[in-house]
């Protein structure tokens, strides 16, 4: 099921916006060249293996961003490795669900994401908010 089909069948209402490879989410984040009027996002999800520049690197790059270092990223991934979660997490994410993602698992690790990312300072990272809860993560 894609992503887009789960938020659907959730009857969510948000705006998705898809990116290529890892260059273009990183344009479409900054709003550079072709994305100057693309909306900020409320929250971005980044597969690890992507063309262009890994999830890791977008992770990275949203992070040391002081406009977007406030957006939660869940990490939606076929990379069922303890390694690359805790890295992942380590670096930021709020969250990480292996694909083929279960529709309610996505949707909890999206929930936990917006609660620990909503109650955070702007700018702040996820070491200056205290520990972080497991609700979001993935444990499958």
């Amino acid at each position: 099921m894609l992503l887009r089909d789960i938020i659907d069948a959730a009857a969510a209402r948000a705006d998705v916006h898809e990116a290529a490879d890892g260059q273009e989410a990183l344009g479409f984040l900054r709003r550079t060249g072709a994305f100057a009027g693309a909306p900020r996002p409320d929250l971005v999800y980044l597969d690890i293996e992507m063309p262009g520049a890994s999830g890791h690197d977008v992770l990275r790059a949203i992070r040391s961003d002081e406009d977007l270092r406030d957006i939660p990223v869940v990490m939606l991934t076929g990379l069922d490795d303890e390694a690359e979660k805790r890295r992942a997490l380590l670096a930021g994410a709020s969250g990480y669900v292996v694909k083929p993602a279960q529709p309610n698992r996505l949707l909890q690790a999206v929930a936990g994401s917006v609660r620990r990312w909503a109650g955070r300072p702007c700018g702040s990272t996820p070491g200056e908010a205290g520990p972080r809860s497991e609700g979001g993560q993935d444990d499958a």
